[in-house]
């Protein structure tokens, strides 16, 4: 994703900077050259840390800085440096040292230290830090790519102390600030930040530590106004400007258990779902529980299991999903017969969301309207909607009215990022599946994984722990998992509910 804003002025300079890149530099030089310039933002994807494909419409390969002066266009920091100082800088109105190409050594030395920037430090530091990334990294500094990168970085943080200290702080002496000074103060930070990741014992064991006349330097070149107004364009004012490179990132969400109440004619079961009809003559039933809805809710509770949904699966059922709801005020989710009249009344018996899908479809198409309708009744956050599907052919059908009835929607991506703009969660029963204990619907779990934005419930099929595991690595953590006729609470032999309450435990800890 990319934004665009301009300092004043036009020269037709534009910096095409992604965050958190070498490009800082390259912003910094430009503030320092007080030139009018554009700058187009471009956002890392959060998960890759890699750029998005907007900047490949500007680079092949997705990779910034990236300046464009007009029908011009350079890449590569040094040549994007070298460029700007050749044709923005001027001497009597900023007073950043010598420029390239004179035949004196200060001049040289400014374009030895441009490219000491990226020949060497970035070289030394770069294979380090894709090793910290990578988990590569020991405790202790042993090994091989720690010790070959330590040689390198070891060498270099020492010959910049040594000149600091040799010229009163100046990287090249005799002047104050020059354009080194902000190719140079990127990449040693960069490196510092990476030490300082490490333990003492890690550095004392490499040799590796940020001298005091260096971190002196550093810090007289953030107080620059230059770098604060970059630092401000970066998006970082405040912080610490590379800080965000080094967080530690949040760890992957896992799949979760989520328990369930079926009610059919005011009794807890467990039904195969494909059987349910209006007559009940081919219904096959796995468990007819013997305890009350409310002792099922009270169980769920007291092991702070969230996120449940109470099913009432046909007539008369209403007094039974009651007593679950005031067993447990706002810790279930209840469906099955929700209309945009009745949805608030559950609401007001205890229910934390309500569940609906038939009545989203009127005579077996979807009604957006009516959607739009009862998530403005209730609130979004307040509304799940079940997507409860059967396969035909290669694809997945919404089923309504005990999942006997076909619907036009099919579930994919496009329907739904449509309802997900109304509702808060998805429940998705495989009905095909349900009740069997035969296994998930692997296809469906992944595609699920590929497709929900919001928080989604699967049902159907599930037969033992492995299955969540399976869960948790098609979806990548994104779709959690209701266990029915294989729980042992609901007479299965499959899994525990001990066993599904220490995972939860572990996954959400």
């Amino acid at each position: 994703m990319s934004s665009t804003s301009a300092s004043s002025g036009s020269s037709g300079l534009v910096l095409h900077h992604l965050e958190l890149s070498r490009s800082n530099r390259i912003l910094f030089l430009l503030e320092e050259l007080q030139v009018p310039y554009e700058i187009k933002h471009y956002k890392r994807d959060p998960v890759t840390r890699l750029a998005g494909d907007d900047l490949k419409q500007v680079h092949p390969l997705g990779r910034s800085p990236v300046l464009t002066d007009g029908a011009l266009t350079i890449i590569e920091t040094n040549a994007i440096i070298a460029h700007l100082l050749t044709h923005y800088y001027d001497a009597a109105r900023v007073a950043l040292g010598p420029g390239l190409g004179e035949k004196m050594q200060a001049s040289v030395d400014v374009g030895g230290w441009i490219q000491f920037s990226e020949a060497s430090i970035m070289l030394h530091a770069i294979p380090l830090f894709y090793a910290l990334k990578s988990g590569a990294c020991t405790q202790d500094g042993s090994a091989g790519i720690e010790r070959a990168s330590a040689r390198g970085i070891k060498a270099d943080l020492a010959y910049v102390e040594e000149t600091l200290q040799q010229n009163n702080g100046q990287l090249v002496k005799g002047h104050g600030f020059t354009a080194a000074d902000c190719a140079m103060l990127y990449s040693v930070d960069m490196l510092a930040h990476i030490l300082a990741t490490r333990t003492p014992e890690w550095r004392q064991n490499l040799g590796l530590e940020v001298g005091p006349a260096t971190l002196a330097w550093m810090s007289q070149c953030k107080q620059r106004a230059a770098f604060q107004a970059a630092v401000r364009k970066e998006g970082h004012e405040g912080q610490d400007w590379l800080s965000s490179f080094f967080a530690r990132p949040a760890a992957a969400r896992k799949s979760v258990f989520r328990p369930c109440i079926d009610l059919h004619e005011g009794v807890v079961k467990q039904i195969v779902g494909g059987t349910l009809s209006d007559t009940n003559s081919t219904l096959r039933t796995n468990f007819v529980a013997t305890h009350s809805p409310s002792h099922f809710a009270s169980l769920y509770r007291d092991h702070k299991l969230t996120g449940g949904h109470v099913i009432k699966l046909g007539p008369r059922n209403d007094e039974a999903a009651t007593s679950a709801l005031s067993a447990w005020p706002q810790g279930l989710h209840v469906g099955g017969g929700i209309t945009g009249e009745n949805a608030q009344e559950w609401l007001d018996k205890g229910a934390e969301k309500v569940i609906v899908t038939s009545w989203l479809f009127p005579s077996c198409e979807f009604s957006l309207s009516r959607l739009e309708e009862l998530s403005q009744r209730v609130g979004r956050e307040r509304l799940v909607v079940d997507v409860s599907c059967r396969k035909r052919g290669d694809r997945w059908v919404v089923a309504m009215n005990r999942w006997q009835d076909m619907t036009d929607m099919e579930v994919n991506k496009a329907s739904l990022d449509l309802l997900a703009a109304h509702c808060s969660e998805f429940l998705i029963h495989a009905a095909d599946v349900e009740g069997l204990c035969q296994g998930i619907d692997q296809d469906l779990v992944q595609k699920l994984g590929e497709w929900v934005t919001i928080p989604t419930t699967y049902a159907g099929g599930a037969r033992h722990m492995g299955d969540l595991q399976l869960v948790d690595r098609l979806s990548k953590g994104k779709v959690d998992l209701t266990f029915g006729s294989a729980l042992d609470i609901f007479g299965g032999q499959g899994v525990t509910l001990d066993e599904l309450v220490k995972w939860n435990h572990a996954a959400t800890k």
